[in-house]
């Protein structure tokens, strides 16, 4: 029933935000065209632009725009999987794009604790202007008291990285949902966790079950060496079949020989 109600729910929605990465400096709001006036699109980028222009007025938020490719069986960025079903969306991310090669490392990376807490502020103040529908530059929607830690975030990335997040472990009794279930509860009111599943005509992501596996490694001989094989084979054969057909001319000898010498 849960899950039913989130499915509806986010169909419902008038625009939805994907967050990517905001550890480091710059922020792009990736989206796959540019929205128009006055729609959910707009507003949330218009939400983005004043949070921070008014908390961080040296921090820029750029547009970049970006068709889907359909033809790609792999999705650019996380918004797109809404823009194909035609709900507005957009992605949060400090890449200016999806093939930026820091973007393709599936390694922990280092984050600057201070720009993760300017990103996240200005990410909380967007949203809560776009909800509230405030446009007023100079009325900051969230107090200081709201805005989280820097201590705070920087234990939260140490925990996280020092944690085990493979997909095929984070079950619901895993510690990292736990952990992310209860920091939650203690700022927003509602928390839902929720399995899901892909689809099975579709599979937009696909989980492996062993979480360890044995890697064999063999060592071979080079090409060269099967190649040396090859030819040492063929002569061998060649020799043998020369021999074989010589065989009739042999017999034919010797019995001449044996003739010859009894007459």
């Amino acid at each position: 029933v849960r899950y039913r109600a989130l499915t509806e729910a986010v169909v419902s929605t008038q625009s939805t935000g994907c967050i990517d990465s905001v550890g480091k400096e710059g922020l792009h709001l990736h989206v796959s065209k540019q929205p128009k006036a006055g729609t959910p699109a707009d507003r949330m980028l218009r939400a983005f632009q004043e949070a921070a222009s008014l908390l961080y007025p040296n921090t820029t938020l750029q547009t970049v725009p970006k068709k889907v490719n359909l033809g790609n069986p792999m999705f650019a960025w996380h918004h797109e999987i809404f823009t194909v079903k035609r709900l507005s969306a957009g992605t949060l991310s400090n890449f200016p794009s999806h093939t930026t090669p820091g973007r393709l490392n599936s390694f922990d990376q280092k984050v600057d604790d201070g720009v993760l807490l300017k990103n996240t502020h200005i990410i909380a103040e967007a949203i809560g202007r776009y909800v509230s529908e405030v446009s007023d530059e100079s009325v900051a929607i969230l107090q200081d008291h709201m805005v989280p830690s820097k201590e705070l975030l920087a234990r939260t990335v140490q925990y996280l990285a020092s944690t085990e997040r493979s997909a095929t472990l984070l079950k619901r009794e895993s510690s990292v949902i736990s952990f992310l279930d209860q920091m939650l509860n203690k700022f927003i009111s509602e928390v839902i966790v929720t399995d899901f599943k892909a689809s099975k005509r579709d599979p937009e992501f696909q989980f492996y079950d062993q979480s360890e596996v044995k890697l064999f490694a063999y060592n071979v001989k080079p090409a060269v060496f099967d190649l040396f094989l090859a030819v040492a084979v063929f002569a061998y054969l060649g020799a043998v079949y020369l021999c074989v057909k010589a065989i009739p001319h042999v017999l034919t000898a010797i019995y001449q020989s044996k003739k010859l010498k009894s007459s």
